[in-house]
This record gives C-alpha cells, structure tokens and sequence, in this order.
C-alpha cells in the first residue's frame, strides 16, 4: 500500500514538474496582457489600432499551430519530437519579454517614436503568437507521455491546474504596486520590473519542463506515427545547414499541417465547434471582463482626464476586474482537483455542458445585477468552466487518437494521411478552434458595442455564447455508443425517407385524380 502511494506521489510530482511550463506560459500572458494595451497607448496608438495589434498574434498562431503540430510529429531530433519546437517558441516569448518594456527606450535610441511602437508592437505578436502556439507542443508532449497509461485524464487535469496556478501568479504580480520598489528603481519603472520577473520566472519553468520530459529520440519510433527520411526535422543541430532544412521541411508541412486541421475526422470536427462556442463564450468574458467592471460597476470613463473623479472609478473597476479575473483562475485550480470526480460521475459531456450552463448563469446575473459582490461571486462561478475547458476536450482528443481505427473511420475508411498523422495534428485542429474563436472576438465586437453604446453587450455576447456552447456539446461524441446511436439514427432516416417520399407521391396522385374528377364533373 505504502509502495503503491509513493508511486502515485512521485508520478504526481513528475506531472507538476512536466507542466511547469504551462504555469510559465500563462503567468506571462496574464501579467504580460495586463501591461500591454496601457503600453500600446503609451507609444501614440489609437484604441482602433490597437485592436487590430491584438488581432495579429492569433491570426498567425491560426496558421502556425497546425504547421507546428504536423512538423513535429515528424520530427527526429536528438531532443525529442517536441522540445525543439517548446524552445523555438519560447525564445521568441523570451524576446518578446525584453521588447515590450524596453521598446520605447531601444526605439528611441534608433532613432525615435516610429521605431519604438515598431518594437513593441513586435514583442506584443510574439508574445501573444508564442503563448499560445507553445501550448499546442506542450499538449501533444503530455499525450506522447501518458497517452496509452491510466494516467492519460489525470496528465491533463494537472496540466489545466497549473495553467489556472499560473493565471493566479501572474494576475497577482499585476496587482501588486511595483512602483516604490527597489527592483522598479534599479530596472527603470513598474513595467520593466514586472517583466524583468516573468522572464526569470518563465526561464526557470522553461528549464524544468526541458529537463524533465522524457521523450522519444530520432532511433525510437512510434508505431502510430511514419517518419519520411526527406522530412527530417533537425531544429535544435543548431547547425546553418540544418537549420535551413528545418525551415525548408517546415514550409512544406504548412499546406499539410491546414489540410488536416480543416479536413479534420467526424467526430474531431463536433468537438472542434462546442470548442469553437466555449473558448468564444469564455474570451467574451476574460478580454473584455474589465472595462465592463470599470464602466457598467463602477460608472467611470476610460477617455476621462487623468486624475478627475471618473478615471479614479475607472480605474478602480478595471483593478476589481484584474481581481475578479484571479478568483476565476483560483477557482479554476480548485475545480480542476476535483473535476476527475465529477467525470465519473456524469460523465465528460455532461461535466462539460454543466460548466458552460453555470458560466452562462453567472454572465446573465452580470447583465442585471451590477455589484462588486456579484462581480467576486459570478467570477468564482466561471472557474469551472475554465477547468473544464482546458482539460476534457485534450483528454477526448487523446482518446480518439488511440482508437483512431473507431473514431476516425466513422464516416468513411481511415485514410493513410490519417493514420501517419500523430497527436500532435490533432491538438493542433482542436486548437485552431481556440484561435478563430480569439480572432472572431477581435474583430467583430468592438464594432458590435460601437453600434449598441454599450460595453454590457461583452457580457451579454458571452451569455448568448455559453448557450451556443450547451447545444453544441450535446453533439460530441465521447463514447463508441454514441457513434453507435449516430449509426442508427441514420439508418432509420434513410428507412423512413422512401416512406415519406412514397406518401408525397399517394398525396399528388389523389390530388390529381380528385382534380380530374372535377374537371369532368365541369
């Protein structure tokens, strides 16, 4: 017993330590993005331009995640299939944690005010691109691991928990006042303090995870994924020769990588739109919680003279949003310990369509009831449907993939592009979902709240969104009787249709003969 439950210990502090960099990751994101629009407007941007800045890290990771995912299922370097790809985007997050804050100083020194928003406008991509696209890395790492043990669930329940204890810390890190510091005086300022600590933080997670994951190298195969010789992946020789036949291998998996992701199997493609609902549903929310704090709670101006009365509630609004954004993210880590629980008592779909039917309840008591207590409570309440979200559709991902000979041969015979695909594509159209959602967002709801006046329409969109979520949920397909119930049901369709077409025919002719009786009749 002892035994069992030092085992159970150890391969519990294995997984914290695996995940590290997804606790990394998502302490830059959440403190990073709580510095970076005040930054964007520091440098002479308008709030237009701005928007579309945010827009463009999501538009490329679109097209970059299911690249990433195809390459480095075919990858074979002396890494592992997926560190090289974990370190190439997290240099570029890395880069980006020095251009942010210091673009106006390293712009300046180039030669003035253009160069500097250049330059932070470049840390802002790659650090919005890099984030997320690193995920999808991480995700196919955690499948390749444990994805043929009992602890496949488990690996992505800590996976979502670390992401929520990363939300939390980097959420804090932004709530504390830098400025006064010793830090902030000896790096220059509030921001460059904060991100002088998300870059030692986010090394440290970086060095963990790369030195924990035990991954196959180039000499050991997966039976599930084929390996072209002319495809090779040699990213991290750090060779000018390889390197080049990296890039060259790269590009010409892209086309590949997007015909995957948009010619994804049946039951991906189910999963890909209640995905598509519920990350649209929750970044309705999270991108946009607090100007709804600071204008429809606290009543304040975000355009208002700084130090007057409405930019003083503004601000105090934005800081209750920041703060109900951390009870979401503590929240979140709490439901994720207890969401294998829930699962096998309801079930994944269920657990899943309870988690958005609570998030649309709590975005709908937001719309009429205006209070900071509301906003701490209703925020709590999206927690679950973050944990949710960030674990159960990978967790179903990773079982198809193992029975792809089931799921993915539902509507038509399973394919030799299918079947040499690994993990990795999958996650990567399953995260595709996740971008569109975030592009969608970008573009269109400014202009929506430009039309109706009122920043109340993020949260309604949100609800409205979490509904569109429950429906499409009841779709998903998590077990093999629910392909066998989809099975039957179009078979009785296709029974039933020549019965119906065959009384449309009886109903014509009896028309038709009653229309020539009256006509003799005349």
């Amino acid at each position: 017993m002892s035994v069992a439950m030092d085992v159970s210990i150890s391969a519990l502090w294995r997984l914290l330590l695996l995940n590290s960099l997804v606790f990394g990751i998502e302490i830059c994101a959440a403190a990073g993005f709580t510095f970076v629009p005040p930054l964007l407007l520091k440098s002479g941007m308008e709030d237009s331009q701005m928007s579309l800045v945010l827009g463009i890290g999501p538009f490329i990771a679109l097209f970059l995640v299911p690249a990433i995912g195809a390459t480095s299922d075919q990858c074979q370097s002396s890494l592992g299939r997926r560190r090289p790809f974990i370190l190439i985007l997290s240099a570029g997050i890395c880069l980006s944690l020095v251009f942010i804050p210091y673009g106006e100083l390293i712009g300046n020194s180039l030669g003035g005010k253009p160069y500097a928003m250049s330059i932070i406008t470049l840390g802002v991509v790659l650090l919005d691109c890099c984030t997320q696209a690193c995920f999808t890395p991480m995700e196919a790492l955690l499948a390749d691991i444990y994805g043929n043990t009992d602890m496949s669930e488990s690996s992505f329940l800590v996976y979502t928990f670390m992401v929520s204890l990363g939300g939390c810390v980097g959420y804090l890190l932004t709530a504390i006042d830098w400025e006064n510091s010793v830090l902030a005086l000896w790096v220059g300022g509030q921001e460059q303090a904060v991100f002088l600590l998300l870059f030692l933080l986010f090394a440290g997670s970086l060095g963990v995870t790369v030195f924990v994951a035990k991954e196959k190298v180039s000499g050991e195969r997966d039976s599930q994924v084929t390996f072209t010789p002319h495809r090779r992946c040699r990213i991290c020789d750090f060779v000018p020769r390889a390197c080049l036949q990296s890039v060259i291998a790269f590009t010409r998996l892209i086309p590949k990588g997007l015909t995957n992701s948009i010619e994804a199997p049946f039951v991906l493609r189910r999963l890909q739109v209640a995905h598509f609902f519920m990350w649209a549903a929750l970044f309705c929310y999270t991108m946009f919680f607090s100007d709804f704090v600071g204008e429809e709670v606290y009543h304040g101006r975000p355009h208002a003279l700084v130090g007057s009365d409405e930019r003083k509630l503004y601000d105090e609004g934005v800081r209750m949003g920041s703060f109900g954004l951390l009870i979401q993210c503590v929240m979140a880590a709490v439901f994720s310990m207890f969401l294998e629980t829930v699962v096998k008592q309801i079930g994944e779909r269920r657990t899943l369509q309870l988690s958005m039917a609570l998030f649309t309840v709590a975005m709908t008591l937001l719309v009429f009831v205006r209070t900071p207590v509301m906003v701490v409570m209703m925020s709590a309440l999206t927690g679950f449907a973050s944990a949710a979200a960030n674990s159960l559709p990978y967790t179903l991902v990773g079982a198809y993939h193992e029975k792809q000979e089931i799921f993915f041969a539902f509507d038509s015979p399973l394919t030799e592009s299918l079947r040499s695909s690994g993990v990795g594509v999958h996650m990567a159209a399953l995260d595709s979902s996740y971008f569109l959602a975030q592009i969608m967002l970008s573009a269109l709801m400014g202009y929506i709240v430009h039309i109706t006046h009122s920043v109340t329409t993020y949260i309604t969109c949100a609800a409205l969104l979490g509904v569109a979520a429950c429906f499409s949920l009841s779709g998903i397909i998590v077990t093999e009787e629910d392909l066998q119930t989809i099975r039957t049901s179009r078979a009785l369709t296709v029974l039933e249709s020549p019965r119906r077409s065959q009384g449309k025919v009886r109903r014509s002719s009896s028309g038709k003969s009653h229309m020539s009786i009256s006509m003799e009749m005349f």
